[in-house]
């Protein structure tokens, strides 16, 4: 009798407390989406400590094998989606071209090639969208013309560029960030993506003194090192003290083009060792570095060019004398994916748009290849996601694409860009095709492995279990890959994306997705827990 005394006041005394964790309830579900309530444990409290709103984010965990997504929310709104993007490119081309296609850069002579070596007329070169052809392969390419017995062209050296057809590119108009090399523009023959690396370094020759070089070389742009060695300066972020500038000087060089100057100064601390500093050059006009490039390459390799580097058709009916050949496909997609390389993701945008991507056409061929545009690309490849999100098997047909309308709009192929979007619902059926394509395992390859390699070589979420293709812009940070669970019973799709001003603090957000996604019980769903 006395316990049972005892027991009703210790039960009226928390009537007031369950009243109030009720009423906690009520309030988190009714801040919580309508329908979106459960979410997993860890990303409820990722998105809490976050301090931004459940409706910035659109995510998404999906198994390979499944017919329905396992968890979402959000996943049919479209959102910028950054450099996430690529993978619409990338797997698309591969689909498309295959894992082992090519692009071939061509060289025609415009004369006799004497027995002395002296090319009696111009050399042609003709581009096709090729996005590797950084320096060291600009030079092989010449040490073969040298091989066949080039030395001396004594005409000009032409340029063609006729197989992309673009509007002009301002590298200003995005972000002014001019010097930025993710801001180059697609160029059919893209040279070490229209950008120069200065590199500086503690002089071995001259101890406590700093070198500095412009690679590759370009002709008629001189290097002015002002820069002052510092020894106890710590390193820091040693870019921000520096003041580099390019600009004309007075004189015009013998490629008909104004002569230019870099000039870098102020303190280095020297503890920093070897750096690098990658920048885009302006120049006189959109082929001013290709010129440049091809004209200092060939001549540091003891060639001579007589005449000018300078724009010009392929005359009709030339044959091709040298042929250079790109990586293959596979690789190429390998750098564009691990290192999130814009200037190469444009190149490969437009080679779907190109009339002659699909087959391997002979340049002799009596009708010339279409240019590629813009818009040819967008219809492409926004045609070719189309038809491999149809149908619960990747065949094209039995369920409706969640790509149609709105849910992708696509723009340059890179993802730098204002408009081009998606939903995620979009993303992760694409990735689901994919994953049952015959490309599945370059493309899986491509993508960066959490904690070991590419963008996400310092994340920790899954570290060494998932393959993550990461986007960032300035309110826009987003994820999507693959997350191998770590009983490695299957395999998981995820997708999540912020857009909100303050973006970058939602990454915790997408990182515990991640490692949410890598649990056995994914393949389940969540616990019921409300968003705070």
């Amino acid at each position: 009798m006395m316990a049972a005394m005892r027991a009703v006041p210790t039960l009226f005394h928390l009537l007031p407390c369950l009243a109030l964790c009720l009423s906690s309830t009520a309030a988190a579900q009714a801040s919580a989406p309508t329908g979106q309530a459960a979410w997993p444990p860890q990303v409820a409290a990722a998105l809490q400590a976050s301090g931004l709103p459940a409706e910035a984010f659109s995510l998404l965990v999906w198994p390979v094998d499944g017919e329905a997504p396992r968890w979402q929310h959000q996943a049919t709104a479209p959102r910028l989606m950054a450099s996430v993007m690529k993978l619409f490119t990338t797997g698309a081309a591969l689909r498309s071209l295959g894992p082992a296609y090519t692009w071939r850069t061509e060289a025609g002579l415009g004369g006799p090639l004497l027995p002395n070596g002296a090319l009696d007329g111009p050399l042609h070169l003709r581009g096709s969208g090729d996005p590797s052809l950084v320096i060291e392969r600009v030079q092989l390419m010449m040490s073969r013309w040298r091989g066949a017995g080039l030395r001396d062209i004594r005409g000009n050296l032409l340029t063609d560029r006729s197989a992309f057809e673009l509007p002009p590119h301002d590298p200003a108009a995005f972000d002014g960030q001019v010097l930025k090399p993710y801001n180059a523009g697609a160029d059919a023959l893209l040279l070490n993506h229209g950008a120069v690396t200065l590199r500086l370094l503690p002089d071995a020759a001259q101890p406590g003194q700093v070198r500095a070089s412009l690679e590759p070389a370009l002709d008629g742009v001189e290097l002015v090192n002002s820069l002052s060695p510092k020894t106890k300066l710590p390193c820091g972020d040693w870019r921000e003290a520096l003041n580099l500038t390019m600009a004309p000087i007075l004189g015009w060089h013998h490629l008909g083009r104004q002569r230019w100057r870099v000039t870098v100064q102020g303190p280095y601390p020297l503890g920093c060792g070897e750096r690098e500093w990658p920048l885009l050059w302006r120049g006189d006009g959109p082929d001013d570095h290709g010129a440049r490039l091809l004209s200092q390459a060939w001549q540091d390799g003891g060639g001579r060019l007589e005449g000018v580097v300078r724009n010009g058709s392929w005359p009709a009916g030339l044959p091709v004398w040298q042929t250079w050949t790109s990586p293959p496909l596979a690789t190429v997609v390998r750098d564009i994916n691990k290192f999130s390389n814009n200037v190469m993701a444009r190149q490969l945008f437009l080679t779907l748009g190109a009339g002659n991507a699909s087959r391997d056409v002979s340049r002799d061929a009596t009708e010339p290849p279409r240019p590629a545009t813009l818009a040819s690309a967008r219809a492409a490849t926004t045609q070719l996601v189309l038809e491999a999100t149809r149908g619960g098997n990747g065949s094209g047909h039995g369920r409706p694409s969640a790509c149609e309308g709105e849910a992708l709009q696509l723009d340059n192929g890179a993802g730098l860009s204002r408009s081009e979007r998606s939903t995620a619902l979009c993303l992760g059926q694409w990735l689901q095709a994919l994953w049952r394509s015959p490309v599945m395992p370059e493309f899986v390859a491509s993508l960066p492995v959490n904690g070991t390699d590419g963008t996400t070589r310092r994340w920790q979420a899954a570290a060494g279990r998932a393959h993550i293709k990461t986007g960032s812009l300035d309110g826009v940070a987003s994820m999507a890959g693959y997350v191998d669970t770590a009983d490695g019973g299957t395999r998981v799709i995820v997708v999540g994306v912020v857009n909100h001003p303050r973006a970058d603090a939602g990454r915790p957000v997408l990182q515990a997705l991640i490692d949410w996604a890598q649990r056995p019980n994914t393949v389940t769903a969540p616990t019921a827990l409300t968003v705070p």
